[in-house]
């Protein structure tokens, strides 16, 4: 029974961390508030419920060709002498033992096995017993004191389905289950936004839902990821009150300020909805971001698919299917592959085996069949088959059936001959830039790669570390409304009317030294207006390969790696790109305010690429420029 207990809690750990997982990948920076939090408490809910369930699907599974089926009344054709441990050729001369001493020495081994696993799953029960009864009580003790400065608090004030409670215990304003509290000392000055705060909370019923994970997560006390999605979950419900405040308001950055400027330090307790929540930074982050598009709602559908971990198959058919073709490879959508070891013999272009048409391209330039036949065999480094969306995704509509990728020992990531290089001063290196026309030269590496698919390392705005974290905390020069330098509104900190970094905060100029520096924002137009934009992949990396539309130059491209970002402790890359400008982008909405708190970037993904904005604070890539 302990055993059966311990091992159902096991997999509900493993769940609860892949649910996790999960949310904090797909959904964390959407804003379907209500939507996020039906996903984490079906999440925890769903952790404990699978590992009951099984779903049984009645359907035939083909055996590989290599499958073999005996039967246990079918004789046994291999020699004697490897299925018994002597030969017969053998005389024995020891003593046989007796069948009650062979009896006993089977028994006896077993036995002290299975009651060491007994002891240890007894220990780790008694253990997980007391973990358990611990955290019970230190809950009861909270929800006691609560309803204490509850009981014991006078009621001011009382509306429809809440009512507001005063307390003299020097506490941070919190709601719990129809009740607002607040201490005499913060109740006198009041600011109306907290208390639509507070109701927000009452009204989306976060404090009973609250109760609930609290309740579920007990029995999962030892797990760290729990607790995360529990932090989650509060971090969900501050945010949905925040919107609704905001709704309120037209100009939220005075609310912001005061989420970063409060400072109660008053008691706190961590089983009920607190204004002095955590995640001010990433509830401004939210505050200020886009309104997630209705496509971001198939990202929930990670929720379903999980019902299909519990599928079991009861049916095996006695027929081998046949051998394996490359198109019929299933579930395989990108397949990368050195040459002898390729997923098809290579003697011509390989076909589809229904006769329809791969695209084909080599080293990054589209060719057609005729040209991959001419190749040898020692031609090829290394192949890639693209198949399904992956491959429309990538190529476009026209790769509906899928692309292969090859690219050759010979192969330079872009056209030697228009490459030029010139001597950085600071590290006696070399770096590579092209010449594509335009007014300035561009670099074909990020800043710390050496080669154009490596993505190089990631720097927050006007700083020239790498670091472990980028957040607001972190941020070199200030938060966006105690801002340092580079800022052009009062309002936002210290006024310096910079809006072009200094070369001493130029990542670039500071690494790589002499003419080098980042681009501005108008020299990322330039790159992006007069350069065509193909999403393509080098040695197996994502990213867009920008070739010149200038006259005598379209023979020349760069490739911009899909390296990602680091912001509030998530890390993307292989799927988007971020390269830094050097100027600020003090208008990002279009509508006249002045923020100063971003800066100019391009950005993209296998879609499209523009020119965009992000938070200073955010760890981005570098691509240099000389003149």
């Amino acid at each position: 029974m302990n055993t059966q207990v311990l091992l159902f809690l096991g997999k509900a750990s493993l769940l609860t961390v892949a649910f996790v997982i999960m949310y904090r990948l797909l959904l964390r920076r959407e804003t379907f508030h209500g939507l996020k939090r039906g996903a984490l408490m079906l999440s925890l809910v769903l952790s404990y419920v699978l590992p009951l369930t099984v779903i049984t699907v009645h359907r035939d599974i083909q055996k590989s060709p290599t499958a073999q089926t005996f039967s246990t009344n079918q004789p046994v054709s291999a020699p004697i002498n490897q299925i018994q441990p002597f030969s017969p050729s053998v005389e024995a001369t020891a003593v046989a033992p007796t069948v009650t001493e062979t009896a006993n020495a089977a028994i006896q081994a077993p036995a002290v096995k299975r009651d060491i696993t007994q002891l240890l799953s007894v220990c780790l029960m008694a253990a997980y017993l007391a973990g358990l009864a611990v955290m019970l009580i230190i809950r009861i003790v909270s929800i006691c004191r609560v309803a204490s400065i509850v009981r014991n608090g006078r009621t001011v004030e009382r509306g429809d389905g809440w009512k507001i409670v005063v307390t003299d215990r020097n506490v941070s304003p919190f709601s719990w289950i129809g009740t607002i509290v607040l201490s005499e000392k913060y109740y006198a000055s009041i600011d109306t936004t907290v208390l639509k705060h507070e109701k927000a909370h009452i009204r989306h019923g976060h404090p009973l839902e609250l109760m609930m994970v609290d309740f579920m997560s007990l029995f999962q006390w030892f797990n760290p990821a729990v607790w995360v999605l529990r932090r989650d979950l509060c971090l969900v419900h501050e945010q949905q009150a925040d919107a609704d405040v905001v709704k309120s308001l037209s100009d939220a950055r005075p609310y912001q300020f005061m989420l970063l400027s409060q400072s109660q330090g008053g008691l706190a307790f961590n089983i009920v909805a607190s204004f002095n929540g955590n995640g001010v930074e990433s509830r401004i982050d939210m505050m200020n971001r886009k309104r997630s598009g209705r496509r971001q709602l198939l990202r929930f559908f990670y929720l379903p698919v999980t019902l299909t971990a519990n599928v079991a198959y009861d049916k095996v058919s006695a027929e081998p299917e046949s051998a394996v073709q490359p198109d019929s490879i299933k579930g395989v959508n990108i397949f990368t592959t050195p040459m002898g070891e390729v997923p098809f013999p290579f003697g011509g272009a390989p076909t589809r085996t229904d006769g329809k048409e791969y695209l084909y391209f080599l080293d990054g330039k589209r060719v057609d069949k005729a040209t991959i036949e001419k190749l040898s065999y020692s031609d090829i480094k290394s192949q890639t088959l693209v198949r399904d969306k992956a491959a429309v995704d990538l190529y476009g509509p026209e790769a509906e059936n899928g692309v292969i990728v090859y690219v050759t020992n010979s192969a330079s990531n872009g056209d030697s001959e228009t490459k030029q290089s010139v001597l950085s001063d600071n590290d006696k290196t070399t770096h590579e830039y092209v010449d594509l026309g335009l007014s300035v030269k561009w670099a074909t590496c990020n800043v710390g790669a050496s080669k154009p698919e490596d993505n190089g390392n990631l720097y927050a705005w006007g700083e020239t570390e790498v670091k472990e974290q980028y957040t607001m905390r972190t941020s070199k020069w200030g938060s966006p409304f105690s801002l340092k330098k580079y800022n052009i509104n009062s309002e936002q900190g210290t006024v310096d009317n910079k809006t072009t970094l200094d070369l001493e905060d130029d990542v670039a100029h500071v690494t790589w030294g002499g003419n080098w520096r980042m681009p501005t924002r108008e020299e990322m137009d330039e790159l992006h207006d007069n350069c065509t934009w193909e999403w393509t992949a080098i040695n197996g990396v994502n990213g867009y390969r920008v070739t010149s539309k200038k006259q005598g130059y379209t023979d020349r491209s760069i490739f911009l790696p899909a390296a990602g970002y680091k912001a509030n402790g998530r890390y993307q890359y292989g799927s988007n790109g971020n390269y830094w400008s050097r100027s600020l982008m003090t208008d990002p909405y279009g509508d006249g305010s002045v923020i100063c708190g971003t800066a100019a970037c391009i950005r993209f993904n296998n879609n499209q690429a523009n020119i965009g904005w992000e938070d200073r604070m955010a760890g981005l890539s570098v691509r240099p420029v000389c003149p």
